[in-house]
């Protein structure tokens, strides 16, 4: 997930079905957060196969999560999170490199919705994510600032001096697509939406 970018590109497309490994130590709190993600769904496999219980489970593994918040009230509350991690990127924070694969904080909400539907497959695991087969370039994320909200780059509200490594993250989503029926939001929009959020606060001083 972090660290630099190998020498070489990662063509590597990945799919639900592969698992990261887990071993202890952790070398950091956020390792060892992943390792819980992973371990989670192995126990759930795990207890499927071996209990056979009367209803299917549905494992939603989102990228990162990011997008406006309708519960912040203020540019604070705006920047906890991946939100903060994004828009300090905006800034002038320099980040870790990454890997380059979100989704919009509404899709992971609507996927939990739909994925009660019966005719989602179940006992399966799906990845949420936008662009999913080639990945984003953190650094696209400047132009789509500059593009869509010149007045806050001119005026340095939006200071585009951070970064945010560059590592596009191939991941297999068709499957999801077919089984909900649609589509993450891009990575576009939800950037757009996100910034507008954050200068509308900015505007109404509820810093």
């Amino acid at each position: 997930m972090f660290g630099p970018a190998p020498p070489t590109p990662d063509l590597t497309v990945f799919t639900a079905a592969d698992i990261s490994p887990t071993t202890a130590p952790y070398s950091s709190a956020m390792e060892a957060y992943f390792a819980s993600k992973t371990l989670s769904r192995i126990a759930a496999k795990e207890f499927v196969q071996r209990e056979k219980p009367g209803f299917e489970f549905v494992h939603l593994l989102p990228t990162m999560v990011f997008g406006p918040d309708e519960l912040a009230t203020n540019v604070t509350e705006l920047m906890t999170s991946s939100r903060g991690l994004i828009l300090g990127s905006l800034m002038d924070v320099k980040m870790p490199e990454t890997v380059g694969a979100t989704v919009h904080v509404d899709d992971v909400a609507k996927a939990h919705i739909d994925a009660l539907q019966p005719e989602v497959p179940g006992n399966t695991d799906y990845i949420l994510s936008a662009h999913a087969q080639n990945g984003i370039c953190w650094e696209d994320a400047k132009d789509v600032v500059r593009q869509n909200f010149p007045d806050a780059v001119d005026k340095k509200i939006l200071k585009l001096e951070g970064s945010f490594g560059i590592r596009p993250w191939r991941l297999y989503t068709k499957d999801m697509e077919d089984a909900f029926g649609w589509k993450c939001i891009s990575f576009e929009e939800t950037l757009k939406e996100l910034v507008a959020q954050y200068l509308g606060f900015v505007a109404a001083g509820k810093l």
